[in-house]
């Protein structure tokens, strides 16, 4: 911040300090919880510091910073830091900034950033496909799992939840900034748009054919993912060349999207690894 720097407060590191809960920018934040009102701005509400700073660091547009006004102090660095990438920083009211979060205890920094619109490479060779998954933690820590261990993206076929929803940006920890996250009409859509030479399709299912270390990851791949609740749709189901279960001790049913995804994700990653 320079001495010719004539913006309120703009020594303190933000704009103003919004009291009112008809402010725009407090609107707008607490709006951007719906779907249609996320849609029609192109614009997501990300909260946490981690997740901020990655989207930073990934050159997404940052409209506006939202500072919980009793706990400044503890972001005044990082708010330096992200000062001038921001088109506002506003320092909220305790009340009102609670009210814009959707967490019992949440992070003191919140920023309004505009949608990322990243599409899967037509040549890719890995792609996990989620087929309704609907659980926002489940979706994010997939998106995390899946930029952890390479793969070029994950595509979203209908009826899973919407990636821009706040819980399931803060459960991929700014991982959904530098990963494809891209919707999709059906299979037949992926493999066209997305691979060269048709994949080996593979869905993941409590009682597949074989195990999901007893597959050849090198070639082309295409994983499917089911929601917890109805699993792998019967229309999905009849593109797989085969299906394929984690091994685990009797007793125990089975294991969550986010976590059966990401064991198969990385088990493709070792894969491909050591092939090279």
């Amino acid at each position: 911040m320079t001495g010719n720097d004539t913006r309120p407060n703009a020594h303190r590191g933000w704009d103003e300090l919004i009291t009112s809960p008809a402010n725009p920018t407090v609107k707008l934040a607490r709006s951007l919880h719906r779907k249609r009102v996320r849609q029609r701005e192109r614009a997501m509400l990300v909260e946490g510091v981690r997740s901020i700073l990655t989207a930073h660091d990934l050159d997404v547009r940052i409209r506006a910073l939202l500072i919980d006004a009793s706990r400044a102090a503890d972001v005044a660095a990082v708010v330096a830091r992200l000062r001038d990438a921001s088109g506002r920083v506003l320092l909220i009211d305790p009340v009102l900034f609670k009210d814009i979060t959707d967490t019992e205890h949440p992070q003191p920094l919140v920023a309004i950033c505009e949608m990322v619109d990243l599409e899967l490479p037509n040549d890719s060779s890995f792609v996990v496909a989620l087929d309704a998954v609907r659980d926002s933690g489940n979706f994010g820590t997939l998106i995390r799992s899946c930029a952890a261990a390479g793969a070029d993206g994950v595509a979203l076929l209908p009826g899973t939840v919407d990636p821009y929803n706040p819980k399931a940006l803060r459960a991929s920890v700014g991982s959904i900034f530098a990963t494809p996250v891209q919707p999709f009409a059906g299979l037949d859509d992926i493999i066209q748009r997305c691979f060269l030479t048709c994949p080996v399709v593979v869905v993941a299912d409590a009682d597949g054919d074989r195990t999901y270390d007893n597959v050849d990851w090198t070639a082309p791949s295409l994983l499917i993912i089911g929601g917890e609740a109805d699993g792998i749709s019967e229309a999905v189901r009849t593109y797989a060349d085969f299906t394929v279960t984690i091994p685990m001790v009797p007793g125990i049913e089975s294991l969550n999207a986010a976590v059966a995804g990401s064991i198969i994700a990385f088990e493709v990653a070792r894969q491909r690894r050591l092939s090279r």
